[in-house]
């Protein structure tokens, strides 16, 4: 090929990790980066800071795979090198084994060559299974050994020049099966315990000679199916062999159980959000290669576009509970994810958290004066001109208000009440609260409003960023948020005119603040008593505001 054929060749390159350089530097790994549909390419490479070589194609679409082969195996590699090591039965090493004995077959069945190349390929394993000899070339899958085998043997009758060495009186087995041990341990993720080594080459030696002898039947046309290869056990079978887990497969597993304990909507979606951003930085979806340094990565990334608090409070809680559960249950061995710290942002404010008392007037008149658009539907015109206003008087989240239907707008304890119930969507908390209507919401015809809608939710599905959207065109100060903005204003009016605060609490969804504090209920009269006395927003301005209402059809 000339220097022009040779630089269009794609080239592999892969960084190896910094932490394990020094460990790995110098190891010599075999590569299969075959596919049933083109001819082997089998590569012996030697590991630096990266490893590289060349792909041997220039067919985009069989250089893509084998580069996607390559990869993975060495990733595979990345992770066993930090992995424990673990103990096999004997059993499980005989299945492990059969994987060589397999792939030699699959390489080479189809077109063997001449059968002397795997009498020598033979005689060569055998004479170093049986320790006569100590050096003969690695065993890699490739089948190229009649040179070193006319030097240790010459040109007469093979079998009789390996007899006529004593046995047992050289250890070559890691020369010259060491490359393919190692194949199988790493493509299967098996960190085998060194004290095992020396017996699983032996099992791979045998392995290899079986397939030599089936091979060697098949260059001379015999195709009967080989009664060696049936004594070895299916892969499937071991234990330690682990299915690939993805991280998605992980988190709708997690979804199955959280839901059933009661986890929410929004939960599940935040969750999901967080999950799809790893996969995509990762640019794969298997669990278990993920390591501490992916995460490390994942979360460099990650502060590039957003903030520590973003990453902190959005990414991580539902990474590391899907990680986590899947230690709990096993399926992974470790949480990689326990690496990443976040320190916790310093805060400053210059502004209360809640809206002021301007701000909170300006939103009432522009939610009153709101007009539906042409081609708006009315249910998102409807929220944007009262769900401000009901979480104004409530504290409630404005999420939690959009899902309220029809038939949570009612009476209870002689009180026109909110049932902010988990049956219409989700609640943070989990728990349904009913909350007394204030006043002014009725004086505004809040009610009548109710009344002319149809059964069902009184608000669009999916007005939520609408109307956060809304309010900001009124409050455009970026300092303050407009879905917890009323819920900090409520708690702040009710600290000033000295309202019981475990009423506030149970009025907005807080948890009680102490274990006296949860004894007993607090009922629809007492937060109603609270509701009351919770000055109207605007005065007299707001009561001469006329009744006006979206017609929801």
């Amino acid at each position: 090929m000339d220097k022009r054929a040779r630089s269009t060749v794609p080239q592999f390159r892969c960084r190896v990790p910094t932490r394990l350089v020094d460990q790995l530097r110098g190891k010599r790994i075999l590569l299969h980066l075959s596919r049933r549909t083109e001819p082997a390419c089998i590569k012996v490479v030697t590991i630096g800071t990266d490893v590289a070589f060349s792909l041997e194609t220039t067919d985009e679409a069989i250089a893509a795979a084998r580069h996607a082969d390559a990869l993975e195996h060495l990733q595979r590699l990345f992770d066993l090198t930090a992995a424990a090591p673990v103990k096999l039965h004997h059993r499980d090493m005989v299945a492990l084994a059969g994987a060589v004995y397999h792939t030699y077959v699959w390489v080479h069945e189809d077109d063997p060559g001449e059968p002397g190349r795997w009498a020598w390929h033979k005689g060569l394993s055998r004479a170093i299974f049986e320790g006569r000899i100590r050096d003969a070339p690695p065993a890699t899958l490739k089948v190229d050994d009649s040179d070193a085998g006319l030097l240790l043997f010459g040109t007469g009758d093979l079998t009789a020049a390996i007899d006529a060495l004593p046995a047992g009186q050289h250890d070559g087995l890691e020369a010259r099966f060491g490359l393919l041990a190692d194949w199988a341990l790493i493509r299967h993720r098996i960190h085998l315990a060194p004290d095992q080594r020396k017996h699983f080459l032996k099992l791979v030696a045998a392995a290899s000679l079986d397939a030599s002898w089936q091979l060697r039947r098949n260059a001379e046309g015999d195709y009967r199916p080989d009664p060696m290869a049936q004594r070895f056990p299916p892969i499937d079978s071991v234990a330690a062999v682990k299915p690939k887990q993805s991280i998605t497969g992980l988190f709708e597993l997690w979804w199955k159980e959280a839901k059933a304990t009661g986890r929410s909507q929004s939960t599940h979606d935040t969750y999901k959000g967080a999950i799809e951003r790893l996969v995509k930085h990762l640019g794969h979806d298997d669990a278990g290669r993920v390591s501490e340094d992916d995460m490390l990565s994942f979360k460099d990334a990650r502060l590039k576009v957003v903030s520590a608090k973003t990453l902190k409070d959005g990414d991580l809680p539902g990474i590391k509970s899907v990680l986590g559960w899947a230690v709990d249950n096993r399926k992974l061995a470790k949480n990689p994810a326990d690496v990443i710290k976040v320190k916790a942002e310093k805060k400053i404010r210059t502004r209360p958290k809640g809206f002021t008392d301007e701000e909170a007037k300006a939103i009432f008149v522009a939610c009153l004066g709101y007009s539906q658009k042409p081609k708006e539907d009315a249910k998102t015109a409807a929220a944007k001109r009262w769900a401000p206003l009901i979480a104004a008087y409530t504290g409630s989240r404005i999420s939690e208000v959009l899902q309220l239907r029809k038939e949570d707008v009612r009476r209870d304890s002689g009180h026109h009440i909110f049932d902010l119930n988990p049956l219409a969507g989700s609640i943070k908390s989990g728990t349904y609260r009913l909350v007394p209507v204030h006043p002014h919401l009725i004086e505004l015809g809040f009610l009548n409003f109710v009344d002319q809608c149809v059964d069902g939710p009184l608000f669009a599905k999916g007005s939520y960023k609408r109307v956060v959207d809304f309010v900001r065109t009124i409050v455009t100060d970026g300092r303050v948020q407009p879905n917890h903005a009323w819920r900090h204003r409520l708690k702040s009016i009710s600290r000033d005119r000295g309202l019981d605060p475990r009423v506030v609490d149970a009025i907005q969804g807080h948890a009680p603040r102490t274990a006296g504090d949860d004894y007993g209920d607090v009922s629809v009269t007492a937060m109603a008593r609270v509701i009351n006395a919770i000055p109207w927003i605007g005065l007299k301005d707001s009561k001469r505001t006329p009744r006006r209402s979206v017609k929801v059809g």
